[in-house]
Order: structure tokens, then sequence, then C-alpha cells
């Protein structure tokens, strides 16, 4: 009898270590923040690109530059130290491609924005004077959400459209009647998809040696691609 009290209580105690375990190991995982609180990528009327982001108290931010992956990388750590909260750089895009990389070491996880567009210093006068998008920024919310805001130039028509087919929010832009030059949409995210929004230029050129015909180029310039720490997993 009494060796049977002793193996049940060997067995209680046992149970109850274990349990504290898997409920410190739970409380520690639940404790875990996402380092990066919120970012936003722009690009200004120069057609200059830039990132600001903000994030939790006491965050260490290293940035380094992947020449695999032609990616600006800010890894993120934990710090015992005060530190900024917010960040802010200017960035380059090389060739016509700008990848921005968020590496969270708290979560193990990673976020990547790519952006295809021209850069400015190799843009020709042309193409400068048929910009219709004068500037543009892409912000992530705590939510989970996204806020796209962008101002056109004048007598510019702006038409909004989801593209179920591709996955992609697609500006269309083009001269035309105007409702106004600033426009915001707030985007959310289906989790596991990559978001996508893509600019679409409609340019209206002159056939070569004809007045009368026009011909219509369209181009999908800036195509903003957000891939989250949730989409690599």
């Amino acid at each position: 009898m009494k060796i049977t009290k002793l193996l049940s209580l060997f067995v209680a105690i046992t149970f109850v270590l274990t349990s504290c375990s898997n409920n410190e190991t739970l409380s520690e995982e639940s404790a875990k923040t996402n380092l990066l609180k919120t970012y936003k990528v722009k690009r200004d009327a120069s057609g200059a690109y830039s990132v600001d982001f903000d994030l939790e108290n006491n965050v260490r931010t290293d940035k380094v530059i992947n020449h695999t992956t032609n990616t600006n990388e800010f890894h993120l750590f934990e710090s015992d130290y005060a530190t900024s909260s917010k960040v802010s750089e200017e960035l380059l895009i090389d060739g016509n491609k700008l990848s921005i990389g968020f590496i969270d070491t708290n979560l193990d996880n990673r976020s990547t924005i790519t952006i295809e567009d021209d850069n400015v210093s190799s843009i020709k006068t042309k193409a400068k004077s048929s910009s219709i998008l004068k500037e543009y920024s892409v912000s992530s919310n705590e939510d989970g959400t996204f806020n796209l805001y962008f101002k056109v130039d004048n007598q510019v028509s702006v038409d909004f459209v989801y593209n179920e087919d591709n996955n992609i929010y697609e500006v269309h832009l083009e001269e035309g009647k105007s409702s106004g030059v600033n426009f915001s949409r707030n985007l959310e995210k289906v989790d596991g998809q990559t978001l996508k929004i893509d600019f679409v230029n409609h340019l209206s050129v002159a056939s070569k040696g004809t007045y009368a015909k026009e011909l219509e180029d369209t181009r999908r310039k800036p195509r903003i691609i957000i891939v989250d720490g949730t989409d690599l997993l």
C-alpha cells in the first residue's frame, strides 16, 4: 500500500513539474512580440526613395546589404540599452528594383518589400515628362492592414481595380477628368498571400508618322510586392 501511495505521489509531482515547465514555455513564447511595429516606404516628388519605421523600446538595428539578393536588410535585436524607436533611411534603386528586408530575431521571421521602378538617376527627360504619378507611400499598420497614399498630376483620372485573377490591387492612371490629386486607400492582406500593388499608367503617344491616330502605352510602374513573416513560414 505504501509503495502504491509513493508511486502515486511521484506521478503527481512529475505531472505538476511538467505542467509548470510547459506553462513557462508557453508564457515565454506568448511574451515574445514583434520588434518591428510599423514601417513606411515612400517615393517623393524627385523620385527618391526612403523608409521610416517604428520599433518597440530598446531594439537595436543593424543595416546590412545582402549582395546575394541585393537587399537592404534591417536586422532587429532586443537591447539592454535605450535606443531610438524611430529610424529613417534613404534608399537607392539598383537598376530598376529596390528590395527591403526586416529580420526580426525575436520571432525569427522576415518581412520583405520589393519595388520595381525606374532609377531616378537614369530616367530620361521624356520619361520624366510622361510620368503622371508624382509621389506615393505604402505603410503598414499594427492591425495587419496597409495604407496606400499617392499624389498625381493635374487632370489625371484615377480608377481602383482589384485583379482577382492575379491577386493584384491596380491603380489605373490616365489623362482625363480629375476628381483631385491626393488619394488614399486602406488595403487588407489575406493571411499567407503576398500583397501586390501595381500603378498602371495609361500614356497616350502619337503614332510615328501619324498625327491623327494615337497609341496607348501602358506602364506597370511602380510595382510593390509585400511579403510578411507569416508568408515565409
